[in-house]
């Protein structure tokens, strides 16, 4: 939980506040890596980020094993 808290010191020591209903995050990795990972929530300041298989950026579909399928 170090890293989450560090998030949220970088956060708010740049002025940034958290968007929960925008904020997306995902595991990236290989299919037999992701196998391994346990897939929970993220608190970051009181808000519960849940991971997803697929986010998009700047209009871009990224999935979790970086193979593009969902995009194209």
């Amino acid at each position: 939980m170090a890293c989450v808290a560090d998030i949220d010191k970088w956060m708010s020591s740049n002025r940034l506040k958290l968007n929960a209903d925008k904020t997306e995050f995902i595991w990236l990795g290989t299919r037999q890596q992701l196998a391994k990972v346990t897939v929970l929530p993220l608190l970051v300041k009181d808000q519960l980020i849940t991971p997803l298989d697929k986010v998009c950026d700047l209009g871009v579909i990224i999935d979790g094993e970086l193979t593009m399928e969902r995009h194209v």
